[in-house]
């Protein structure tokens, strides 16, 4: 009779093997040890385990093999869902939350406090704001399953907070594959009329054809401007300025534009061939293309205040509402070719390119208490933004066992990655509207402001990296225990190098004769332009602001260097004890440029100082203690680091996306320290059903928390600063069960989810003048004593939601033909921004998804698939002292694919 024991190693070595051939994982290599009726059965099994990797039962089974607490989501359940791409299919997960269609949000911690690996290799970010990878830039076409790894382990990078998210991409097929599919997809939303512009004759294929880049001319004068200015010297001429101008896209408009139906197509075609010599080639190949538009309606606040009305009510002095138009163009493509030597060695490689645009315009009304009147002043704003994301990625990994040496393992990995962002021509301008007093419109163009600017940037980023990496293992077996002793390395290496270029054109610097109008091409037409009495000046001089700074263009590096060692032992039959150390040394500057120059904005000394340098030990234990085949339990204990970004240590500012408010960073900033503390009650019923239960503690030292620097006139300003201390803490609920037990009819009905409860505190210092963040906010002010502004010093941890739900209900007819599933998403109140001067935090509220996707097969090769989203009309918002911070309508959306394997 088999021991639980046996049972156990089995399941274990078979869920490594797994991972070995398909994501450059551990393979067990005692496998090769047993007899040669249970190595049939074993290269049996992990045949299978290849074709069944994204599959329901085989990702249960890694799920319940791993030595560490993770959530495991496969191909199949990321189909069943209907989700996209990896962002939206997270959300899923127990204890995630998806912000900003982006980011995740893994147990209430910020996107900060999580780390994404592509096949278990760092991946650059193109996100300019922050060096997590956004994971809707993964779509869902190329991904084989997503491995959410909650608890630390020494073989993870250090970085480790909430979890580390790993995308592991499709691999070689078994056999020939060929399939295409193709769908459309319409919002209720989109029944609006949005407005655009006439853009580049390459948008469709989601790059620009130049329209947008910075004109030669503006290079060129930056370039040469020096402390003079953009506008040169006394000895520029009107000639000179009509150039400049001149030289600018304003076939801009905008115009109001009926949306087109979305649409995506895609392909996959792979095959493997058995070669002369018994070895294996085999390959993998993927494209997709999606076009897709959007209109909503979007309300921005900002500067609460008081009397913006004859109430005297509170409100936000400075608010624009009105539609937004978005063209998102994604396309990706993939090509792993794996050569198997013979069945202890094979290589695998993996090449990639993701690419996203969105063009967005928004045409709102614009109120400012202190310029806006209705029936007399009315003000509008435009703004629009191009950008361009990029990721190509080729890795290359091997995997070798070594039965003549002692039973060893060796896999090992290498790649590199380039990032990159490219947003020409950022444009922003708000036009006035007066009226007499007979209600009839006096004047209507640029609003009539001395300080008012129409705003042109041009904004790029390049990253670049560079990673390599081994995993070693040595298996010992003795008399009721089995122990593998596991060693490797990791390097990578990043560079960045990012620049904005901002432009303004006064609207004083233009005859007031000349300023009317309701579009910009009807103003900056080539007329007006080539027309001398266009300019306030007789030379033009006065028009032009360039209002770039140091620190708009830098350039940053970062290096991670580490070593682990662990051991992985099953002992008298019922315990598995996981555990071990890793070291760590990281490094990472950042520095900036003088505007338009290769100039460095700060001294070598400077340079020296703001070198962050760290290294530190990572030790890590798991104990699982197995009752029997279907239940065990689990205690992970583990200290790990956060540390800060690129831009979080740069004195400089930027833009944050979501709530568009300004952010800086502090070159004084330190790492926060995580102790972090696991335990889970696992339950495996034969059947497929399942249960478990999850307790989750998170002591901090020095969290980094983002806090207003003022509650003062204008867009909100934030700063990344170090608290003082943080905790969180909070249990998970999660289960699959069918319907049987209801009555024997529902037999191929079922229910999933998951459910998180948790809190948080974190403590800022505000009353402690020696305090990190009182000495990061003097330095940021410059000043030697400041008054903190902060409401709250005691608060949750900005992103925490004290409540996660995911629920599915499902169903599979019994003919195999159809299939359906009804999802429901939702989270508790998180902080966005916290509150200053008294003032509430910002908080986003609940946003109550519930999806319904259905599948039909008519044949073995055809799938047609249908999804309605966002049944119930929810909208996004965020709210402050109960007035609207944000609101943006999303609509339901519905979409049919069709697919065909041939």
């Amino acid at each position: 009779m088999k021991t639980k024991l046996d049972s156990m190693l089995r399941r274990s070595r078979v869920s490594l093997a797994v991972v070995s051939v398909l994501c450059c994982g551990t393979l067990a290599s005692d496998v090769l040890a047993q007899s040669s009726e249970e190595d049939a059965a074993i290269e049996e099994v992990v045949a299978t385990g290849t074709r069944l990797k994204g599959t329901a039962s085989a990702v249960l089974q890694e799920r319940q093999n791993q030595a560490f607490v993770a959530d495991i989501l496969g191909a199949e359940q990321i189909s069943r869902t209907g989700d996209g791409d990896a962002a939206s299919a997270l959300r899923r997960v127990t204890g995630l939350t998806l912000v900003d269609g982006k980011f995740i949000y893994v147990r209430g911690l910020g996107e900060r406090y999580s780390s994404t690996q592509l096949n278990g290799m760092t991946v650059p970010s193109p996100d300019p704001t922050r060096s997590v990878v956004p994971l809707d830039l993964f779509p869902s076409d190329i991904i084989e399953s997503l491995n959410v790894q909650k608890s630390f382990s020494p073989n993870m990078p250090g970085h480790f907070g909430g979890g580390n998210v790993n995308i592991r991409t499709k691999s070689i097929p078994t056999d020939f594959v060929f399939s295409v599919s193709g769908g459309l997809g319409y919002n209720t939303e989109d029944s609006n009329d949005g407005y655009f512009y006439a853009g580049g004759g390459d948008d469709w294929t989601g790059r620009d054809d130049g329209t947008r880049a910075l004109p030669d001319a503006f290079a060129n004068a930056l370039a040469a401007s020096g402390s003079a200015g953009i506008e040169g010297s006394s000895s520029t001429t009107l000639a000179d300025t009509q150039a400049l101008l001149s030289s600018l896209n304003w076939d801009i408009g905008p115009d109001p534009k009926s949306i087109d139906p979305d649409f995506n197509v895609g392909a996959t075609l792979g095959n493997v061939y058995d070669l002369d010599n018994g070895s294996v080639l085999g390959f993998l190949a993927t494209v997709s293309y999606s076009n897709e538009w959007a209109v909503t309606n979007e309300k921005n606040g900002s500067d609460i205040g008081g009397g913006c009305d004859n109430s005297g009510a509170r409100c936000f002095t400075k608010a624009l509402n009105g539609p937004s138009t978005e063209q998102s163009v994604r396309w990706s493509g993939m090509f792993n070719v794996g050569y198997e030597y013979d069945s202890n060695n094979k290589i695998e490689l993996v090449n990639m390119i993701l690419h996203d645009m969105r063009d967005r315009v928004r045409y709102r009304d614009y109120f400012d208490a202190n310029e806006s009147e209705e029936g007399v002043t009315e003000l509008s704003r435009l703004d629009i933004i191009f950008e361009e994301r990029e990721m190509v990625s080729s890795q290359l990994k091997g995997t070798h066992n070594l039965p003549n040496w002692w039973n060893s393992y060796f896999d090992w990995y290498a790649g590199t990655s380039r990032a990159s962002r490219d947003a020409p021509d950022i444009l922003e301008v708000t036009f006035e509207k007066n009226f007499n007093q007979a209600g009839e419109v006096q004047f209507e163009g640029l609003q009539d402001l001395a300080a008012t600017n129409l705003v042109r940037q041009y904004q790029t980023l390049q990253d670049t990296s560079d990673t390599w990496g081994f995993n070693a293992a040595v298996p010992i077996f003795g008399d009721g225990y089995e122990v593998e002793l596991k060693f490797g390395s990791d390097y990578y290496e990043k560079t960045r190098d990012a620049e904005n270029i901002d432009i303004g054109i006064r609207h004083f610097g233009i005859n007031d004769t000349f300023k009317q109008g309701q579009r910009l091409d009807q103003i900056f037409t080539p007329e007006n332009i080539a027309n001398s009495d266009f300019y306030l000046s007789s030379t033009g001089r006065g028009l032009f602001q360039d209002n770039t700074g140091n620190g708009d263009k830098y350039s940053a590096a970062s290096k991670l260097e580490a070593y682990y060692f662990m051991a992985d032992a099953f002992i008298s039959n019922s315990f598995r004890v996981s555990g071990g150390v890793r070291w760590e040394r990281f490094q990472q500057v950042s520095i900036p440029y003088r505007p338009h120059s290769d100039i460095f904005a700060i001294e070598r000394e400077e340079i020296l100082e703001s070198v962050y340098n760290e290294d530190d030990l990572f030790p890590s234990l798991a104990l699982t203690y197995i009752m029997d085949e279907e239940m065990q339990f689990r205690v992970n204990v583990s200290q790990t680091v956060i540390r800060p970004d690129l831009r979080d240590i740069s004195a400089s500012f930027f833009i944050d996306p979501l709530t568009e408010f300004l952010v800086r960073g502090s070159p004084l900033l330190q790492q926060a320290e995580l102790d972090n503390l696991d335990l889970r009650w696992e339950w495996y019923k034969p059947t497929g059903n399942n249960l478990s239960v999850a307790l989750f503690y998170k002591d901090m030292a020095n969290p980094i928390e983002m806090i207003e620097l003022s509650g003062g006139e204008g867009v909100p300003q934030l700063l990344t600063a170090n608290a003082e201390t943080g905790e969180l803490y909070g249990v998970e609920f999660e289960f699959l069960q069918d319907l049987t037990f209801i009555s024997s009819d529902l037999s191929n009905f079922f229910m999933s989810g998951n459910i998180t409860l948790s809190d948080s505190e974190v403590k800022i210092g505000r009353d402690d003048d020696n305090s990190l963040y009182n000495i990061q906010l003097r330095d940021a002010l410059n000043a030697s004593s400041v008054t903190t502004p902060i409401t709250n010093d005691v608060r949750r941890l900005v992103g925490h939601s004290e409540w996660v739900v995911n629920m599915q209900l499902g169903w599979d007819s019994l003919d195999g033909e159809h299939s359906a599933s009804l999802v429901y998403n939702s989270f508790g109140e998180r902080i966005i921004v916290p509150g200053v001067s008294g003032n509430e935090d910002a908080q986003e509220q609940p946003f109550h998804s519930l999806d319904l996707v259905y599948t039909y097969y008519p044949d073995f090769n055809t799938t047609v698939k249908f999804k309605i989203q966002n049944i119930l009309g929810e909208e996004k918002e965020i709210t402050q002292e109960g007035l609207q911070l944000l609101n943006e309508t999303v609509g339901t959306s519905f979409s049919a694919s069709l697919s065909w394997d041939f």
